[in-house]
This record gives C-alpha cells, sequence and structure tokens, in this order.
C-alpha cells in the first residue's frame, strides 16, 4: 500500500540511487505521516551515496547543507531532500552539532535521530527499517526519543518543544522516561533562538489536541522560555484550551487568545521579544486594543468601524466575541455585516465615488482641507450607502468649500 503512495519522482531519486550501487530510503516525518494515513507534506530521502555522488547523478541539483551531507535534488520543479548517511559531532550549542562524518551504515544514521516515530526509514521492495520500535510507538501513540532521550534533548534542545508540538500534533502521550529527560533538561531551551521557539509555539497552537498542550507548562519547559507568561497561561489553562479549541485555525486569532490579559502595550514587547513579523504583530495589538469594546448591530457605526480597522479584523473580532464573550450580540453584529458586504456598500475612502484629484480639478486646494472634505463626505455615505454617488457628492463638497 505505502509504495502505491510514493510520488513518481520519490521512486524515481531510490531507484536512480539503487542502481548505481548506493542504497536509499525515505526517512523521518514522511514516513511516520504515512503510517498514520496522513498526506506527507515533503518526501525526505536518505542514502549510503555522499553527495557528490548523489549530484553525478541528478541533472538538476542544488547545495542546501552540503557540510552536513544534504542536497536537493529538483524534479518536475519539485524540491527532495537527499541526505547521506551520517553520525553527528558534538552539539556544543544544544542545536547544532560540531561536525558530521558519513556513514555506510544506515542504523548509524537512524540513531541521531529524535524521536523513535521519526526514525523509521522505509524502500518500496525491502519494507520498513525500524531499528528502534518506531512502529510499535506510533501504533501505541507514543513518542520515545531514540536510544537515550536525555541525550537527544541535550544534543538539540528544540526537541524538547518539538517533542510537546507533536503530542498536541498527534494526540501521542509522551513516554514516561522521555517526559522526565524533558522535564530535567527544560532550562536548556535557552539556548535556543526565540525565532525557532516562535515557529514552534506558532505550531503548537494551531495543533487540534489541545488536551496536550498542558505539557507545555507542566513540564516547567514554558517558566523557561517566558516565567510572565507561563504564570499567566497557568492562572487561566482551563478556559484557554476550551477557548482554542472553538477558535478557527488562524495564527493572528489563536495568539490573541492566547495574549488575551496582556495589554496591547505588553503583548507587543511579547511579539517583538519572539521576532513577530511586523503584520503579525500590528494584526494582534490591533484586535487586543478593541477586544473588550461592544461592536456595533446597526449599519451606520458598523460601517465607521469597518473604516477605521478593516474588514479582517472586524470579522475577527465577531469571532473573538463569539468565544470570549458569548453573552456579546455577535450575531446581530455578524448579519449587519454581512448585509453591508453582501450590499457592497462604500467603506473607505477607496471605494468613495470621488477623490481629491476630482476636488482638485473643481478648486479646492491641495492639503488639509481636502482629507477633511473627503471625510465629511464618507461620513455621509457610512450613514447613506445610497449616496455614494458622483454627481451628489460633488455638490456637496461645493458646500464645504
Amino acid at each position: 500500500m505505502f509504495s502505491n503512495a510514493l510520488p513518481e519522482d520519490v521512486l524515481y531519486i531510490i531507484k536512480t540511487l539503487n542502481q548505481a550501487g548506493h542504497q536509499a530510503y525515505i526517512i523521518g516525518g514522511c514516513v511516520r505521516d504515512a503510517i498514520l494515513h496522513t498526506q506527507p507534506k515533503d518526501w525526505d530521502i536518505t542514502t549510503s551515496a555522499k553527495p557528490e555522488e548523489t549530484k553525478e547523478l541528478f541533472s538538476h541539483t542544488f547545495d542546501t547543507g552540503i557540510q552536513h551531507g544534504t542536497i536537493t535534488v529538483v524534479l518536475n520543479h519539485t524540491n527532495y531532500e537527499v541526505t547521506t548517511y551520517r553520525i553527528e559531532g558534538e552539539y556544543e550549542d544544544c542545536r547544532h552539532p560540531s561536525g558530521v562524518t558519513f556513514t555506510k551504515n544506515l542504523q548509524e544514521d537512524l540513531l541521531r535521530r529524535d524521536f523513535t516515530m521519526n526514525a523509521i526509514a522505509y524502500h518500496p521492495e525491502e519494507g520498513y527499517q525500524d531499528f528502534f520500535h518506531g512502529m510499535e510507538d506510533i501504533q501505541a501513540k507514543t513518542i520515545r526519543g531514540v536510544g537515550t532521550p536525555a541525550l537527544r534533548f541535550q544534543e538539540d534542545a528544540l526537541r524538547m518543544l518539538r517533542c510537546v508540538r507533536f503530542a498536541a500534533q498527534l494526540g501521542f502521550d509522551v513516554e514516561e522516561e522521555t517526559y522526565q529527560a524533558l522535564s530535567e533538561n527544560k532550562e536548556l531551551i535557552k539556548k535556543i533562538s526565540v525565532e525557532r521557539i516562535h515557529d514552534e509555539m506558532e505550531k503548537l497552537w494551531l495543533c487540534h489536541h489541545y488536551e496536550k498542550m498542558p505539557l507545555l507548562w507542566q513540564s516547567g519547559l514554558l517558566g523557561e522560555i517566558d516565567g510572565s507568561f507561563a504564570n499567566r497561561l497557568m492562572q487561566r489553562a482551563h478556559n484557554l484550551l476550551e477557548e482554542l479549541r472553538k477558535a478557527p485555525k488562524n495564527s493572528v486569532l489563536r495568539w490573541t487568545i492566547v495574549l488575551q490579559d496582556y495589554s496591547p502595550q505588553e503583548a507587543k514587547a511579547f511579539l517583538k521579544k519572539f521576532k513577530f513579523d511586523n503584520e503579525s504583530l500590528k494584526g494582534i495589538c490591533l484586535l487586543l486594543e478593541n477586544i473588550n469594546q461592544e461592536l456595533p448591530t446597526q449599519g451606520y457605526p458598523l460601517r465607521g468601524l469597518i473604516s477605521k480597522l478593516g474588514l479582517e479584523a472586524v470579522e475577527q473580532l465577531i469571532t473573538l466575541q463569539e468565544i470570549l464573550r458569548p453573552t456579546a450580540p455577535s450575531l446581530q453584529t455578524a448579519q449587519c455585516l454581512h448585509k453591508i458586504v453582501s450590499d457592497g456598500d462604500c467603506l473607505t475612502l477607496k471605494s468613495l465615488a470621488v477623490d481629491g484629484q476630482m476636488l482638485m480639478e473643481m478648486g479646492v486646494p491641495k492639503g488639509k482641507k481636502i482629507g477633511e472634505i473627503l471625510a465629511v463626505l464618507l461620513d455621509f455615505v457610512h450613514q447613506n450607502p445610497q449616496g455614494n454617488q458622483k454627481e451628489l457628492l460633488l455638490k456637496m463638497a461645493k458646500e464645504h468649500m
């Protein structure tokens, strides 16, 4: 069954490497996902061939991390990472090995993987190569570190956060020794860059096994990442999980729920600390600034709010109030918004029937006066949607000159 699910390009890469005398297997998350009957997002291949040997076999490749044995093969505009079996040196920074040594032994390569479920290799003719009983752990819905879990976390401390995220993503339990190793090594997470921590927490809040999320703070891991953040979350953990369960799978919405106890200023500092992009930072802070205001249920004030905040932000505020303030008249606001959008009402200066150039052509001096008149006209149209007509608005503009 699995071999039928393999893309033709993946089969071609494996066959090409095999015909040249090299071993080759698909490896890691794609094998795990296929076993779980989930469509893999990408396909990684491990091989006994050295990078330069792999490059000789394919016409279109580029170096991804060739010093660590990884090159990318491009077939039909799709990238496939092909990595040489390797043994890694010491992890001096708890994230990157000091060096790698290539090996011809598949088991030695798999030993460096993080969890048993990610240390399974597969070949369409040979079947599975599962030296660490990863398939049994997948069957038992268990996350277990390969070999000695503490060593795996000490090699790469980000694996601790990935462990929690995998639990929430897959609904798996963390095996006892692995959980103990995570708790005992939690302070090592401080050696990981905030960008990588942000990426993993972003994925975590978007997972749907909410019951596993408390592993983040129960293990002490979140306290090492940000103690104040951990304390706030723990105080309202039960409500938080229920709120996240109800929320759409949207990063800005989920982070707003997580940070709802933060003032916009506090949130801005937190988001900057964890290197959020400017668009997400502005979106989250905008929602936090308006999260507690009463949303209009009538057309005129609602059009004004949309003009001020933007349609997407107002839609998100309605969603947040449905989740966080169930007694608020969110349904009436949503119905009113639907009618405004369906009717194609003018909401912003961009859709106003007149613009600054037209006003200048009728004699309004360039500058502040134009903005004042346009604001008056837009407010009129918010009150009277049918009044968004060029002739009518220009006549009104003359009266305000």
